[in-house]
């Protein structure tokens, strides 16, 4: 590792670590997925994992250690950070997003004419969340077509983004109760109030990388060529 991989992952992992903190009292409201994904697409994919590794081990310093979560975020950040990294320097193919969109159109509009047998203290507000996950798919999906080629690029990562927070979501269901043992009762309980926090969690996904995506994008490049013009070990910056 190059001692400017290391400074910026350093710096990272604390904006990172920082970001979450900041926002933890908000429920389903995180920034972490727009900067590790444009930070992984700028800076490359390995330092993008060497990121989301740093930041899941010291997080716990804040949140404690709970086996649980700290699997889920070492399978989930790293595969997020290389998914996002390797996409930024080979795009995955046009037709990707649409495809990506419109499953996430289908499925929201599918679950909120056909209901989640949650409470019904909580059924209007995850049939509502579900409407807006449909209408944000569409805005998307409409973006990407009608818009210039930088925004395509944001459209483009924002569902991306999405389509990761459902599946951090379904790997927690799953790492969860293995981990802590739950019934097949107790884990399906789980699996549906698990929805509370993905809804909200996948519409805040969408939306901050499609409006924050292409400034972070400039100034972590931006940050990258100064490094790379004022560094001693040689050259520009390569992943």
């Amino acid at each position: 590792m190059k001692p400017r991989e290391i400074a910026c992952s350093a710096v990272m992992t604390a904006l990172l670590i920082a970001a979450q903190y900041a926002l933890g009292f908000v429920s389903g409201v995180e920034l972490v997925t727009v900067l590790l994904l444009t930070f992984s697409r700028v800076f490359g994919a390995r330092c993008g994992v060497m990121t989301a590794v740093a930041f899941s081990l010291l997080r716990c310093l804040i949140y404690g250690f709970f086996p649980n979560v700290l699997l889920l975020y070492l399978v989930y950040y790293p595969a997020f950070a290389a998914i996002s990294g390797i996409t930024g320097k080979k795009p995955l193919p046009p037709v990707s997003c649409p495809i990506m969109l419109l499953c996430m159109a289908a499925l929201s509009l599918w679950l909120a004419v056909s209901g989640l047998p949650v409470s019904a203290i909580y059924a209007p507000r995850v049939k509502a969340l579900l409407w807006v996950i449909f209408g944000i798919s569409l805005f998307l999906l409409a973006v990407y077509f009608l818009s210039k080629k930088d925004v395509r690029e944001a459209a483009s990562a924002a569902s991306l983004a999405a389509v990761m927070t459902v599946l951090f979501t379904l790997l927690d269901d799953i790492i969860t109760p293995l981990t802590m043992g739950y019934s097949p009762e107790a884990a399906a309980g789980y699996f549906y109030g698990g929805f509370l926090a993905m809804l909200p969690q996948t519409v805040c996904a969408a939306l901050s990388v499609l409006l924050l995506y292409l400034p972070l994008k400039k100034a972590f490049t931006a940050a990258l060529r100064y490094g790379g013009k004022n560094s001693t070990d040689g050259g520009s910056y390569e992943n």
